[in-house]
């Protein structure tokens, strides 16, 4: 589930002004962060494996509302250590004619994987910039170390959390410790009969 493909689309609305003047108006996209986790909060093991997700008894092959923010989303953002877990798993890009964007301090870095992009400038620039450009949502995929960067900096907009009925005690934490207090809404809650949880969260 750490690995989906995003799609372009654009969107405009409409509404008229104290004066009456029809006016156009941008919607105004948001980062989000779309990941699957454990109980006690691991997306992964400590080697980085995904055993217990793949492992999950699912007879109607439900998507738990994947394709929903595939619908809603433009481009990627990940780092670099997710970018080669992606590799790893020995498929296909799956973002193929989807700008992706690796973030990354090694200046030297570059993406094998085609409409694939490194990003090594200071990431709130960055961000505001991507942002400015997309009339859909962006997608912040992982890891943990870059989740915490955009806690600190005020970058997430909204938390699509997949909870997976297991815990795996040991592993790799969705919030690594070192970020700021955040206070988030929870918006909406959606069950499946997997036993499967999304809470999706906004600022």
């Amino acid at each position: 589930m750490l690995t989906h493909a995003a799609a372009f689309f654009s969107s405009q609305f409409e509404c008229f002004s104290y004066s009456v003047e029809l006016k156009t108006i941008n919607y105004m996209s948001k980062i989000v962060l779309y990941i699957a986790t454990t109980i006690d909060g691991k997306i992964a093991r400590s080697d980085g494996s995904l055993d217990w997700l793949e492992s999950l008894p699912n007879p109607n092959q439900l998507d738990y509302g994947y394709s929903q923010l595939l619908s809603s989303i433009e481009a990627t953002i990940m780092g670099k250590n997710t970018y080669n877990t992606i590799l790893g798993f020995g498929v296909d890009w799956p973002y193929k004619d989807i700008p992706s964007y690796v973030v990354t301090s090694n200046a030297v870095f570059k993406p094998k994987t085609p409409d694939t992009f490194s990003v090594t400038t200071p990431l709130a620039a960055f961000v505001s910039g991507l942002k400015s450009k997309c009339q859909k949502d962006i997608w912040l995929i992982g890891g943990g170390q870059l989740v915490a960067s955009f806690l600190n900096q005020n970058l997430l907009d909204k938390m699509i959390l997949t909870v997976i009925p297991i815990t795996i005690g040991d592993g790799i934490p969705l919030f690594p410790n070192g970020f700021n207090d955040t206070k988030w809404n929870l918006t909406q809650v959606e069950s499946f009969e997997t036993g499967v949880v999304n809470l999706t969260y906004e600022r």
